[in-house]
């Protein structure tokens, strides 16, 4: 049974990926398939998209049809927690001068040419869905006019047309149909710099079936951009071609087909009489398809898990080199993925746990188990070609190896890869070949060494970290940024779609993650606190007081923060929370002080430094803090933190500038706000006394001589 469910839960991706379709995931993940909501501790949030329309006819803008159907509220449910956030609409028209602006910003940074783009051979895409064993060439140069998506983005940044929403994003709707000819001789799109992250490579190719000669130098077309920041531009006017590929090539798992995959603007008002009012609402319904699925998958997406809401995260990963006999070094290879980058990448999207990433290389030969496995699944052809049977050999790493690598058992985020690169190589599931498998905290690549280079054989291309943060990301509760039927949100910055690679996540990945991990937080939080205070009586001791409204302050700060999208000052904020509740909780079951049994200095206190060692206990709520303080000549005193090793508590004292005094003391807290404090020590370098006597007499003094120098002076 176990290995049924194994397969059921794979999810194939890369160059050729399987997936459910958008109603199998949303019964997945729907709150009603996961809990009771009555049983569940509940959040609210209010969010809000701007929808900016630039460079339209406003009379044709039905506001209502435009966002009919667009979500009002996204449910979510954990095991503990069910999250509500509702969401609200503005629309906005940009002036004139906005639009010859933004006009502007798009000539300046756009290049015109005649081999600038990519045309796809739809004829050619179709006899090779119905002969998957012949490879034909689809891709071909187009002209027209390439514009720097990354320009065009940092603009609307530093110049939104209005202020964005604090909880939300902004959606620009643009029409540049101006840009082109009748015909589609001309026509415009945006450059979102893909890139391999490993190499830094710019993409020029596209998925396992194409990644060949026969398609060289294919142009990653996009019509829609956003992800770098909280903004996203969807542009109808402009030429894609993905989309037309993904109505052909995802044929058997598209219902409904919708017209801004094979017609850009242009077409769609070509075929409309906008005089007729049931022409306009068709064209509105044409704008609101367009707009759908950044709104639904990127923004405010349906079909991704909630945060995990865990501690820690693992990547342990293995890159695996079989030709290593035949020439190919362990270390020639190192470079198609990166442990720190990968490391980097996910402490951004999900900074609030501790992540590990490992990853080694190693020579197949010396490992006879990992040389057993692979070839107990894989067949050598004549002609040197390796087929790999994959559902058989992910299933075997599963079960026996995966386990020698991470505690399958623990709770936390485990995520265990498998690299194979050899030459001349092709993995096999479900009748088609593909890159790779991933589920169940696994994935595994087939990847052959070809791939990884340019033609030369020597030019790295492509290596496997876009691949491996996808899989880490599914681990984590994502889904893809495409769902079958709507696949114009791959169109974005995120790794999570299968059109480009760029070297990170991107905004609304990182919303994501914090936002549903800070409201899982914040509810088990405030579910604790509010248990606690409901038990507090009229006579608590007033520190009890103090805790709970600190509390409520903390919550209320939390809130702003949250409503800012201020992720980590939040989750810091939250960790205050905890600490508070704690302090809280202890001040009604402890009013006793912590007890410190033994202080002292060493070798002693001195202007050149020395060490303070306390021992302190506790015998219910336990040592908060231990301090010690430290007064010198009679100014303040500074607070010097204590760490606790070896069952002491100690504290370093850099060097001092003193006249005539050091005081040393030692201030302790336990959970329940007691306060203890030990006697003072001091060194005595001069009496003070004197000192001020000294002091008193020379400033006497000093008016003495000032007055005779005067007086001297008149006569």
């Amino acid at each position: 049974m176990r290995r049924v469910w194994i397969i059921s839960i794979l999810l194939l991706f890369s160059l050729s990926m399987l997936n459910p379709s958008p109603i199998e995931v949303l019964q997945e993940y729907s709150p009603e398939e996961t809990a009771l909501t009555s049983q569940l501790l509940n959040i609210e949030r209010d969010w809000t998209a701007n929808i900016i329309v630039v460079n339209f006819d406003q009379s044709l803008i039905n506001e209502v049809e435009l966002v009919t159907g667009m979500p009002t509220t996204r449910s979510y449910a954990t095991d503990t927690v069910f999250i509500t956030h509702n969401i609200e609409y503005a629309i906005y028209y940009a002036d004139q001068d906005y639009v010859d602006d933004l006009s502007q910003v798009v000539m300046d940074n756009s290049v015109n040419g005649s081999q600038t783009g990519t045309h796809l051979n739809e004829t050619a895409l179709l006899y090779q869905q119905a002969n998957l064993d012949e490879p034909q060439r689809i891709f071909y140069p187009r002209a027209g006019r390439v514009i720097d998506g990354y320009a065009v983005e940092d603009w609307l940044e530093e110049n939104p047309y209005v202020a964005p929403p604090s909880l939300g994003y902004t959606l620009y709707m643009v029409n540049f149909s101006s840009l082109d000819t009748l015909g589609h001789g001309l026509e415009h799109w945006y450059d979102y710099h893909p890139e391999d992250p490993d190499t830094g490579e710019k993409q020029d190719w596209f998925r396992l079936e194409w990644d060949n000669a026969l398609n060289p130098n294919v142009t990653m077309d996009y019509a829609s951009f956003g992800g770098r920041a909280n903004t996203f531009v969807v542009d109808p006017s402009a030429h894609q071609w993905y989309l037309k590929w993904c109505r052909i090539w995802w044929s058997t798992d598209i219902g409904t087909e919708y017209d801004f995959w094979t017609q850009d603007l242009e077409d769609k008002v070509a075929s409309l009489d906008l005089g007729n009012p049931t022409d306009v609402t068709a064209l509105n319904i044409y704008l609101r398809e367009c707009i759908w699925d950044p709104i639904n998958q990127l923004f405010f997406p349906y079909q991704h898990q909630p945060a995990s809401y865990v501690q820690t995260g693992l990547l342990r990963a293995l890159v695996i080199c079989m030709d290593v006999a035949e020439g190919t070094s362990v270390d020639s290879l190192r470079w198609v993925t990166d442990a720190e980058m990968q490391k980097v990448h996910l402490e951004e999207l999900y900074p609030f746990i501790n992540w590990d990433v490992q990853v080694d290389f190693i020579d197949i030969d010396e490992y006879p188990v990992w040389n057993t496995t692979f070839w107990n699944y894989a067949t050598l052809e004549p002609d040197n070609m390796t087929f790999v049977d994959g559902l058989g050999m992910f299933g075997e790493i599963y079960d026996n190896l995966r386990p020698q690598y991470v505690d399958v058992d623990d709770p936390n985020i485990n995520v265990f890869g498998v690299v194979f690169i050899k030459q001349q190589m092709e993995m096999h599931a479900y009748g088609k070949t593909y890159t790779g498998l991933g589920g169940g905290g696994q994935t595994v690549i087939w990847k052959a060494w070809d791939r990884y280079y340019r033609p030369d054989g020597v030019t790295p291309k492509d290596g496997i970290s876009g691949v491996q943060l996808h899989e880490t990301m599914h681990a984590i509760g994502f889904h893809h940024s495409w769902q079958h039927e709507h696949y114009s949100s791959d169109f974005s910055f995120s790794p999570m779609g299968y059109f480009a690679y760029h070297n990170g996540t991107a905004t609304f990945d990182k919303n994501w993650v914090q936002a549903t991990y800070l409201d899982q937080m914040q509810a088990i939080l405030w579910d604790e606190f509010s248990t606690i205070r409901a038990t507090l009586g009229q006579d608590e001791r007033s520190e009890t007081y103090v805790a709970e409204q600190k509390i409520l302050d903390i919550f209320q700060d939390a809130n702003d923060l949250y409503d800012e999208m201020d992720w980590v000052e939040c989750f810091n904020t939250l960790h205050d929370a905890q600490e508070w509740i704690d302090r809280l909780s202890w001040s009604t079951l402890d009013d006793t002080p912590p007890t410190i049994s033994a202080w002292g200095v060493t070798p002693n206190i001195t202007t050149t430094g020395f060490e303070v060692i306390a021992q302190v206990v506790d015998d219910l709520a336990g040592i908060e803090n231990v301090t010690a303080y430290v007064q010198v000549d009679g100014g303040d005193a500074i607070p010097y933190p204590c760490t606790y090793y070896n069952s002491e508590w100690h504290a370093s004292i850099p060097s001092l500038t003193a006249a005539y005094n050091i005081e040393v003391w030692v201030v302790a807290w336990d959970w329940g706000m007691n306060r203890a404090e030990s006697i003072h020590e001091s060194l005595i370098i001069a009496d003070y006394t004197l000192y001020i006597y000294i002091t008193i007499i020379g400033g006497v003094a000093l008016v003495v001589i000032i007055v005779i120098l005067v007086i001297r002076k008149r006569g």
